[in-house]
């Protein structure tokens, strides 16, 4: 005789999801290892199309919400260099994105820099910060672990809608 579980096995599938038509998707991810970190970008359309992005890493470790952050800050970069109007930022990064939602009340240095950081999202539209599951961050998982184990960068060729 088997026990039930004392918790439900709930698997949920997550995969990566469109957005609403004028809305491109921008995944950002960051990874240390080695003493070295990996940041990737990666920005889609609505229909799933790969509009640009790219990779790089640093030879220095660093704390992971710094990480985070940083690349936050450089996808911001890209979606300014892509005059995106309307974005959703996907992290798969909680603490990040907490930080992100809580930014007015946060008195950290880290929350000073994220308040710097929503003085240049004025050029949005809309723009908002989104949790996701790693299953739907992959691509932008991949690339940062790919820069840090080739000692790359790489920034995709833009293509302009």
């Amino acid at each position: 005789m088997v026990n039930n579980p004392i918790l439900p096995l709930n698997t949920v599938l997550k995969k990566w999801e469109k957005s609403p038509n004028d809305t491109m998707k921008i995944n950002f991810d960051a990874t240390v290892m080695n003493k070295k970190t990996g940041f990737g970008v990666i920005v889609r359309d609505s229909d799933g199309f790969v509009t640009g992005g790219g990779y790089d890493f640093k030879d220095e470790k660093m704390l992971v919400d710094w990480a985070e952050l940083y690349t936050f800050e450089e996808s911001l970069k890209v979606a300014r260099s892509l005059s995106i109007a309307n974005a959703i930022f996907e992290t798969n990064c909680v603490s990040l994105t907490n930080m992100i939602k809580k930014h007015r009340k946060d008195i950290t240095t880290m929350g000073h820099h994220i308040n710097d950081l929503f003085k240049t999202m004025d050029m949005f539209n809309n723009a908002v910060v989104k949790w996701v599951s790693r299953n739907c961050n992959k691509v932008a998982d991949f690339m940062c672990k790919y820069a840090i184990t080739k000692n790359c960068n790489l920034v995709l060729v833009w293509i302009t809608l």
